[in-house]
């Protein structure tokens, strides 16, 4: 018998996508609790950072209307990557038609959990590497011959995603902020300081005029879960003697994510704010012969990317820096 990429069976092929997304379905990805997912079109996408005039202003009768020139933001950069795997099927199995089909079967279960875990690990790793000093590739858009990303290995402000004092970020209104922590432990007192930095110090536009922002989940490890929990519920607040009452009880929601490194990370957020997760390209699979070998090949491939255009809605501390 003798195939080329064109005669995969097609029934087998309908059942593939069929038993891959039924079990895809189910699965219920953590990143899509964080991340706004959006279809994409195209290799890359751009993007301008929020920007704004300020308030309206009063005016009295028969004056003009004020006059304000807009602020442009900074040009954001998306870039969507190529993901698979291939995987070799003997030459009996496949002249096999019910063995095949059984294959195939128990087969793509597995490969929609590895579809899913390859994006979560993705997706979590813009948490992991947020801190990089130095940035890291994974925040870089630049496509060869195509695109370069001006920022290179940082997000669009040529910064990390987590910035510390002293390694400020600028507005383009001039003003100064940051949203890493650095090395500061979990506790009630200090994710009172975070919720500060996100609500009342870096709640501005680029022309640095205020918005409204806040927090709604906090993202870490489930190494962090006791102590989390522990702040986040108790009706009493944990570190006092004498009951006082717990301000952050239910503050924000806990989201323990498997896929994140540091076990002792924190991050404050505001859910899909800033953080886009762009869907370019659904999996698909292919089948062909190996002629020297003889046997077959069965291949998934899919796309898919991420794109930031703001940062505000994140804090984290107790982060990689390298």
């Amino acid at each position: 018998m003798s195939a080329g990429q064109g005669d995969f069976p097609e029934g087998l092929k309908k059942d593939s996508y069929k038993w891959f997304w039924e079990e895809y379905d189910k699965l219920e990805p953590v990143y899509q609790q964080v991340f706004n997912v959006k279809k994409s079109d195209s290799a890359w996408e751009k993007e301008t950072s929020g920007v704004g005039t300020g308030l309206l202003e009063e005016k009295g009768e028969f004056e003009d209307l004020a006059e304000k020139t807009p602020t442009e933001g900074y040009i954001c950069y998306g870039k969507n990557r190529s993901w698979g795997k291939k995987e070799t099927i003997s030459k009996e199995l496949y002249e096999d038609h019910q063995k095949l089909a059984n294959f195939l079967k128990s087969q793509m279960p597995q490969w929609a959990q590895d579809a899913v875990e390859t994006m979560e690990t993705f997706y979590a790793n813009i948490i992991n590497l947020g801190g990089y000093t130095a940035g890291h590739d994974i925040f870089n858009a630049s496509i060869p011959n195509v695109l370069s990303d001006p920022s290179g290995d940082y997000i669009y402000d040529s910064k990390p995603l987590f910035a510390a004092s002293g390694n400020d970020r600028s507005s383009k209104g001039g003003g100064t902020y940051y949203n890493g922590l650095g090395a500061l432990n979990f506790s009630l007192a200090n994710l009172q300081t975070a919720w500060l930095r996100m609500t009342v110090y870096n709640n501005r536009k680029e022309d640095d005029t205020k918005m409204r922002i806040m927090p709604d989940i906090i993202l870490a490890h489930p190494a962090m879960k006791f102590s989390i929990d522990q702040v986040l519920n108790s009706p009493d607040d944990p570190t006092s003697t004498n009951r006082a009452i717990n301000v952050v009880k239910g503050l924000v929601k806990p989201v323990y994510w498997h896929y994140l490194d540091d076990t002792d990370q924190w991050t404050l957020a505001k859910a899909k704010f800033g953080l886009n997760a762009l869907m370019r390209e659904n999996p698909e699979f292919d089948m062909w012969e190996d002629k020297d070998s003889k046997t077959f090949k069965l291949s998934i491939f899919t796309r898919f990317g991420h794109l930031i255009n703001n940062w505000r809605g994140l804090v984290s501390a107790n982060y990689a820096t390298s």
